[in-house]
């Protein structure tokens, strides 16, 4: 059993982008969970995002002096970080009111020790047409995680800071699929949950990393050759399978970076 009201922290990583951050953090300091402190990381933005903040409660403001990308804010924001929880929110999208005092009573009701993570559902506006995105996990889901992108939506989940501490927290050389790469690490020790409601919304915004298929190709080299070993571990088959699924995934951004979004969603039907 946890403590009655843990402090959590929200980590916002943002740059260049005062009108979003804005609405980020007026989507946390809207939560019905009272015990809060937000850490806005601005990642060397040209525009003004400490002025833009001004007047907001329970909020901290850093500034990394040169640009370092997201896994370096967040990562920043975890040391940096008072809480036991931590949420992390990019900055284009928000959290529903009552997403963390549901999640935080989740972890309270829980008798597994080995709990680290509590997710949600999340609507999904990304592509430009609305999505429910589910999260149905729970357990252990290491193989599951493994296999596919099993749990998804950064926002959606409240994690322990000591199983993030544990795993040292995000992977900075990775140039995409950060958050995939993060699970499949936290999974192999801690257990997941979910609130089995649509509890943040996740928007379309301009130098999304989901359409930027140069990263996401290099991110997808990178992570099987971080994580082959894990693949290989379940055996002959499965590891076969999935050098299979990431050729498949080098094809797609390939049709991506030359024929479009509408091209590369179609072969993910």
């Amino acid at each position: 059993m946890i403590k009655e009201n843990p402090l959590v922290t929200v980590i916002i990583p943002t740059y260049n982008r005062p009108e979003l951050v804005q609405r980020a953090v007026k989507s946390v300091q809207e939560q019905t969970y009272s015990n809060i402190e937000i850490i806005v990381i601005d990642d060397a933005s040209e525009k003004d995002i400490f002025n833009s903040l001004e007047g907001y409660e329970n909020i901290r403001v850093l500034r990394n002096e040169v640009n370092k990308g997201g896994c370096f804010s967040r990562n920043r924001g975890i040391k940096e970080a008072r809480g036991e929880y931590i949420n992390f929110l990019d900055d284009d999208d928000i959290l529903y009111p009552e997403k963390i005092e549901k999640q935080i009573s989740c972890f309270q009701n829980s008798s597994d020790s080995d709990l680290g993570m509590v997710t949600a559902h999340a609507l999904d506006k990304r592509s430009g047409v609305e999505q429910k995105k589910y999260n149905r996990v729970e357990g252990n889901i290491y193989k599951d995680l493994l296999s596919s992108y099993a749990v998804s939506g950064i926002e959606t989940m409240l994690f322990k800071k000591s199983a993030l501490e544990r795993i040292n927290g995000f992977d900075e050389q990775i140039a995409s699929s950060q958050e995939y790469d993060l699970l499949i690490r936290f999974a192999e020790y801690y257990t997941v949950d979910y609130v089995d409601e649509i509890l943040s919304q996740e928007f379309r915004s301009i130098n999304q990393i989901s359409l930027n298929f140069d990263k996401k190709k290099s991110g997808a080299k990178y992570l099987y050759k971080k994580h082959k070993n894990r693949f290989k571990s379940q055996g002959l088959y499965f590891w076969l399978k999935m050098k299979l699924k990431f050729n498949f995934l080098y094809v797609r951004f390939f049709v991506g970076k030359h024929f479009g979004e509408k091209a590369y969603r179609l072969l993910m039907r």
